[in-house]
């Protein structure tokens, strides 16, 4: 039974750490013991499986969710490698135990968050969003620009805040996307520039390095929020930005503790944050079974031993 070895050696001239061939292997396997079929890649589920909704948890909505986000897409359906599908399992459960959500997130931010309100009984919309974009994106970076996952809180200073998360599992340095990106990057007068310069997160002779292809990405998302607070500073008053990704993605670690010497200050402004710890306070304010049997599921899915 091939559970992709044959990929091994390949992975490895795209991440010398050996991670991404690890994780490969580490899915085939799980595909394999839940007899899953599969295409190309050991990681690519057949798009039977993929429509079948078998990339993710079987409770709580969550297929659902994906099916109203947007009918079948290869990479968010079908691939169990890379990270598109899994803010899906991470945080459409949290939506039906605030509390909860509101418990595991407190541990990362020293417990400055009062409450999550339920925004589906208050305006019929999603308390927790997957894959959103501030509208009009005039208005932001131009650029249309999304958090993974996006969650707004009461802070205990009863001001309200905004969490935008950023999920990576094999993912390393992203290269530039176009001449658009690479105009916006370059353009002291555009938004990237002058929402940085107006947040004051950075050191003012480290700005130039933000763009390369190491931070680019987290420091888009960062000022995503930022540009939040200040297009809606009436309203909003704290955002933290987070990267959520494995202990064993070694890029993303060494990228982020780089990136925090970047700022000026860093008081919940950014926040790396392993799967690892991530799942450990899961369990540790787990309410029920139901959600014990998902966190399981989301142990063996994403850590690679």
């Amino acid at each position: 039974m091939d559970i992709g070895k044959q990929y091994i050696t390949q992975d490895n001239q795209e991440d010398k750490s050996g991670f991404k061939s690890s994780a490969r292997l580490h899915q085939s396997h799980f595909r394999a013991q839940n007899n899953l079929a599969w295409e190309g890649y050991g990681n690519f589920l057949l798009r039977s499986e993929g429509e079948a909704g078998n990339n993710f948890y079987s409770n709580f909505g969550i297929f659902n969710a994906v099916k109203n986000y947007r009918s079948y897409n290869k990479q968010l359906y079908s691939n169990m490698l890379r990270s598109e599908h899994i803010p899906f399992n991470f945080f459409i459960p949290f939506r039906q135990d605030l509390n909860f959500c509101k418990n595991v997130f407190n541990e990362f931010l020293g417990g400055c968050i009062k409450s999550i309100e339920n925004q589906a009984l208050i305006d019929n919309k999603e308390n927790i969003k997957i894959e959103f974009a501030p509208k009009p994106k005039a208005q932001y970076l131009k650029d249309g620009t999304s958090f993974d996952a996006y969650i707004e809180y009461t802070h205990i200073d009863n001001t309200k805040g905004i969490l935008g998360i950023e999920v990576k599992y094999t993912e390393q340095a992203y290269e530039l996307s176009g001449l658009t990106e690479e105009h916006a990057i370059n353009d002291l007068d555009s938004k990237y520039h002058t929402v940085s310069k107006e947040s004051n997160l950075y050191k003012k002779d480290k700005i130039e390095q933000l763009k390369s292809n190491e931070f680019r990405q987290i420091w888009r998302n960062h000022i995503l929020g930022e540009s939040m607070l200040q297009h809606n500073n009436k309203k909003f008053h704290h955002f933290t930005s987070i990267t959520l990704f494995p202990k064993r993605n070694s890029h993303f670690l060494h990228t982020s503790e780089k990136y925090i010497d970047l700022l000026s200050t860093n008081k919940n402004n950014f926040l790396p944050i392993f799967y690892e710890e991530f799942f450990m306070w899961c369990y540790y304010h787990c309410p029920n079974q139901m959600y014990m049997d998902w966190i399981n599921y989301l142990t063996n899915r994403y850590i690679v031993r």
